[in-house]
């Protein structure tokens, strides 16, 4: 796996490195300047990017959604020792699609990693439920998403397993089906509710009552 590392501390950049390298990964470059990331991102096109969204000079989040708009196919994975749930919800919404906190170990940044080239949301289901808490500025420019929508019951199932944390794998082998049946599942709820992510689809169900969940 191609990887670009992004953060302020040369220090880390260098453990990580040298982690990652050990794990049959490949760290094509690595960068302490958020305002540099997205040329390289864009020259490189790595598999994944993991940055910090914290930087003393510098908005981690605006490097988020550069890198998802000149580097579309590569996944970026925040490493933060923040866990501020509006901080979360604002770099996925910027395109982040994982989040590791800093104290969390190689063995999970690495799980993270995995569940990323599967196409799966990396993010611990409770700080999950706390970003789906906050307010979402694309809702608030779409007032349509406070209509309720019909959805078949299969659609509410993999909705439900959406709020849940789960990957599109988990929900095929949950629900029995085949895992491309589950992602045409998952893009008619995206497409039903108008939004562009899973997290926004699961903050949606939540806020709107479309599933229960549990705390």
């Amino acid at each position: 796996m191609n990887i670009l590392l992004c953060d302020d501390h040369q220090l880390l950049l260098d453990a990580m490195t040298a982690s990652l390298t050990a794990h049959g990964h490949d760290v094509v470059a690595t960068v302490t300047d958020p305002f540099a990331v997205a040329d390289i991102a864009a020259e490189l096109a790595p598999d994944i990017c993991i940055i910090d969204i914290g930087f003393p000079r510098g908005n981690g989040v605006d490097a988020v959604r550069e890198i998802a708009q000149r580097a579309p196919s590569t996944k970026v994975l925040v490493l933060s020792a923040s866990t501020d749930p509006a901080t979360i919800r604002e770099a996925f919404e910027a395109g982040a699609t994982g989040f590791v906190r800093k104290q969390d170990s190689i063995a999970e940044v690495l799980d993270a990693i995995r569940q990323l080239m599967n196409g799966e949301i990396a993010l611990e289901p409770r700080l999950l439920r706390a970003a789906m808490s906050q307010p979402s500025s694309a809702q608030a420019s779409r007032p349509d998403l406070g209509a309720r929508y019909t959805l078949t019951p299969r659609e509410v199932e993999v909705l439900r397993l959406i709020v849940a944390g789960r990957g599109t794998a988990d929900i095929a082998d949950e629900l029995h089906i085949a895992k491309s049946t589950a992602r045409s599942h998952i893009q008619s709820l995206l497409v039903k509710t108008g939004v562009h992510n899973r997290l926004q689809v699961a903050a949606l169900a939540v806020r709107q009552g479309l599933v229960a969940t549990s705390t």
